[in-house]
């Protein structure tokens, strides 16, 4: 998670990363739990897990695609504020 939490510091800045962190976490967390009940009807309903993992690898696979598209950009500086 580090590099998770480096990555959102310095995408968001520092007094919002905390908050990010927290929502791109929460976002994992559901769509992990979706993920296993989907193939788990998936199971149910055909008998197989196959399905399941044909439909992973074409995600992974457009989810490999999509990362060559995304931009760098320079870290947003932190912004000083008064206490």
């Amino acid at each position: 998670m580090p590099p998770t939490l480096k990555l959102t510091t310095n995408t968001f800045g520092r007094l919002r990363a905390p908050m990010m962190f927290g929502w791109i976490f929460t976002g994992h967390q559901l769509g992990a739990s979706l993920v296993a009940y989907v193939a788990g009807l998936i199971r149910t309903n055909t008998g197989s897990y196959d399905t399941a993992f044909i439909m992973s690898g074409i995600l992974c696979m457009i989810a490999a695609v999509m990362v060559l598209f995304v931009g760098r950009t320079a870290a947003a500086p932190a912004v000083a504020v008064p206490a």
